[in-house]
């Protein structure tokens, strides 16, 4: 028979493993590669944005098209006083945007509102870990610059400075 460890012994065991210095390294590492994000519904894709990114989730009554506009400006919107430029960002969409009940545009920006993407529609916050995620070069070209990765759900995860460095006007 073994005797049971004294509780001083089990006691200072987890002091002295508590007391061991941190992996600092690795946290940062897990950190740099987890983000919490919105995710959205373009078309039939999921889209995580960061939520750092997000300034507001805004339901749009009508999206004003712009002629001539290159993709993927789609239109503007009338936000807070302001004239907001929204994006279509989705892989395939079967025509022009058009706003539905479950609409809605995500305004996007670091220090103020930079523009707005038009998502069908949003799901839920969620912890999107690109520790795992599909590299970015299995992802169509044209867009491999402002995505991230995809997660092993099958979460497109975008990369919003990228995003905000390509289309925030410049003034």
């Amino acid at each position: 028979m073994s005797a049971d460890p004294h509780p001083k012994d089990i006691l200072a065991e987890r002091a002295r493993r508590l007391a061991q210095p941190a992996d600092v390294h690795q946290i940062l590492v897990e950190d740099a590669e987890s983000d919490t994000v919105l995710v959205i519904r373009l078309g039939d894709e999921r889209v995580g944005v960061a939520l750092d990114y997000i300034t507001e989730v805004h339901r749009a009554a009508r999206l004003t098209p712009i002629p001539g506009a290159r993709p993927p400006v789609t239109g503007v919107i009338a936000w807070r006083g302001r004239v907001l430029t929204v994006l279509d960002i989705a892989l395939q969409r079967a025509g022009p945007v058009t706003i539905g009940d479950t609409t809605r545009i995500v305004v996007i920006g670091q220090r103020r509102a930079a523009f707005g993407i038009v998502a069908d529609e949003v799901d839920d916050a969620q912890v999107a870990s690109l520790h795992d995620a599909a590299p970015v070069e299995s992802i169509d070209p044209a867009r491999a610059a402002f995505i991230r990765g995809v997660t092993s759900d099958a979460l497109v995860v975008l990369d919003v400075p990228a995003l905000i460095a390509r289309f925030a006007p410049t003034h």
